[in-house]
């Protein structure tokens, strides 16, 4: 149990334990320890030799973009029914395990446990069930809360001389049968077409997705190298959980292309991001919202686009806006593709995608980039075609709902070269 208030966390910063202390008063306020020379930034856009004392109403966004919501946050109220659930005390509970390199602890409180690991192996084999979900994510809660997302999720160890959590389980939840075999399927195309993904399996039974961090690396000498992760909304200045997630849904991909090139990233991440649009809007993946996109990076000169995650063909899906209300198909985009109060969500012809991606993207042939998503996602759907763990009705659905993603394809001829 935590105490009733936290009016201060020590925040670490990577292997930098003692980079900062966030406080909670009439306003949050971060402070840099270190020297700037010698400090990490704790965000992007506030790195410490612009200034070493920062200040906000909120929550500062790099901060608030981790902190658990949907069912992971429901879980967490009902284990800890008389705990109060402020941004410092979830914080708290998210200790060093968050996405990203931001560490906090309590002063003077006693440190958890680390939580015994758990091999890729077992949890592949693992039988899935609702109960035996819900257990494994009351073992591995301390390891899991740093991580945001309505879907049913949490982080574990894979290895003991690693203490972070380093793999990521998923679920599907009763609203959304079968979503990890969906983004199994979708990820796999992918990254057979050659778009950067984390590493990722399936169960043996074909309802938990096991996938790698995408923001740790290992070097030779076994050691982690914890990377800085921000998404596009906290970029962007945005806090987007609880009353405020309809933000997520707010802009455009223009405008996000556009925040990477005044990030000054190397050129090629907009063909990246080409790439992952691209794909969203073929696979029909209408939750390719601010928060599922974002960068990696050491320092304000080494940053570039995450991979791509969360990412799943929506359209199969029926969902009620009200209560007694009509079931409705998802048919539009998360964003705009472009910016203007006239845009709108509507997926984009083909003439617009190609357009997109050689104007605002500066994709010299984005043809080719579409060409070979279609393929992948036609020799994807072939190779799993005898994939028990994908459920015959899943598949049907998903090759039904790309057929209009590779259109885009038929549209466009392949550049001679």
């Amino acid at each position: 149990m935590l105490p009733d208030k936290i009016p201060l966390l020590e925040v670490a910063i990577g292997d930098n334990r003692s980079a900062g202390q966030l406080l909670k008063r009439s306003l949050y306020e971060f402070r840099y320890l270190s020297p700037a020379v010698q400090q990490p930034a704790v965000a992007l856009l506030m790195p410490a030799d612009t200034r070493l004392t920062w200040q906000d109403g909120d929550l500062f966004p790099s901060m608030d973009q981790n902190l658990p919501e949907g069912d992971l946050f429901m879980r967490i109220r009902a284990l800890f029914p008389k705990q109060p659930t402020t941004p410092m005390h979830l914080l708290a509970l998210i200790g060093r395990n968050g996405i990203g390199r931001l560490g906090y602890t309590l002063p003077e409180h006693p440190q958890v446990p680390p939580a015994p690991p758990i091999a890729r192996e077992e949890l592949l084999k693992l039988p899935f069930t609702p109960q035996i979900f819900a257990e494994l994510i009351s073992a591995y809660l301390s390891t899991g809360a740093g991580i945001a997302g309505v879907q049913p999720k949490i982080m574990v160890p894979d290895r003991a001389a690693i203490p972070i959590p380093s793999l990521i389980v998923k679920a599907a939840g009763p609203a959304y049968p079968e979503l990890a075999a969906n983004e199994y399927l979708c990820l796999s195309a992918a990254k057979k077409a050659g778009i950067k993904t984390p590493n990722l399996a399936l169960s043996d039974d074909g309802q938990l997705l096991v996938l790698d961090r995408f923001d740790l690396i290992e070097q030779e000498d076994g050691r982690i190298e914890r990377l800085g992760f921000e998404d596009i909304a906290a970029l962007a200045g945005l806090r987007v959980r609880d009353t405020l997630s309809d933000r997520k849904y707010q802009g455009s991909y223009q405008a996000i292309a556009e925040l990477l090139k005044q990030l000054q990233l190397p050129r090629e991440n907009l063909l990246r991001f080409f790439e992952q649009v691209a794909f969203s809007v073929m696979v029909r993946n209408g939750d390719a919202h601010l928060k599922n996109f974002g960068l990696l990076y050491r320092s304000a000169r080494d940053a570039w686009l995450a991979p791509m995650f969360d990412v799943v063909t929506t359209t199969i899906y029926r969902y009620i806006r009200y209560e007694g209300g009509p079931e409705l198909e998802d048919r539009t985009m998360a964003l705009k593709l472009l910016r203007g109060r006239h845009q709108t969500k509507a997926y984009p012809t083909n003439e617009a995608l190609m357009a997109f991606g050689r104007g605002v993207c500066g994709v010299a042939n984005p043809a080719v980039v579409v060409q070979n998503i279609a393929q992948a996602m036609t020799e994807t759907l072939q190779q799993t075609k005898n994939d028990d763990r994908i459920a015959t009705t899943l598949r049907a659905k998903i090759s039904a709902a790309w057929q209009t993603g590779l259109a885009y394809a038929r549209a466009s001829t392949r550049p001679s070269v």
